[in-house]
């Protein structure tokens, strides 16, 4: 194993905690189906987080020399998975208790600035990896979808309409889907 195949198995742990975390809460839901009053939106911004974790591990093949530079560009790269983390975490509400009613509405309006405040600062550290960790220009075909991404994160922080945040969802996935296309569909 080379130096950076050993730093980059960390990264994928982060990464597959997220994944696990998503999952095994889907599943949780549908073990608890009959006490979850179930908010559609919640669904939608889960499934943009899932995509965004694979995203992130597709777009990361190729920085091995990038991330052996030194310590701290690891952090830096580390810290979008982190993050990724953290939203995976907070998309879905607790199903462990098993006598109270849950509701995903509710649990997605009390965590909604501490997620999409997680959210803004992933794309972010997303930028900062690319630009300052592998040296990408600043301007690419990534960034006006990434400064899109913030702009809309930051409304979803700001914006407590569930009108709104219909929408912003609705959009933050299509707007997902429209960067793979344009940037994504090789690794790297």
């Amino acid at each position: 194993m080379n130096k950076a195949e050993y730093l980059s198995v960390l990264v994928s742990i982060v990464i597959g905690m997220g994944l696990s975390h998503l999952l095994s809460s889907a599943g949780r839901l549908i073990i608890a189906r009959a006490r979850v009053r179930v908010y559609w939106v919640s669904l939608m911004a889960a499934a943009v987080i899932f995509l965004a974790h694979i995203q992130f591990w597709w777009s990361t093949y190729g920085y091995d020399e990038a991330i052996l530079g030194n310590f701290f560009s690891f952090l830096v790269f580390l810290l979008a998975p982190i993050l990724l983390y953290l939203m995976a975490v907070l998309v879905f509400p607790d199903f462990d208790d098993d006598l109270a009613t849950v509701s995903m509405y509710d649990h997605y309006y009390s965590v909604r600035p501490w997620a999409f405040g997680v959210g803004a600062a992933a794309v972010l550290a997303n930028v900062v990896r690319n630009v300052a960790v592998q040296n990408a220009p600043l301007l690419t075909e990534d960034r006006p979808f990434e400064a899109g991404f913030l702009v809309l994160m930051l409304s979803g922080a700001l914006v407590r309409s569930p009108r709104y945040h219909a929408a912003l969802n609705v959009a933050l996935l299509a707007a997902f889907c429209a960067m793979v296309v344009f940037t994504s569909l090789q690794p790297g």
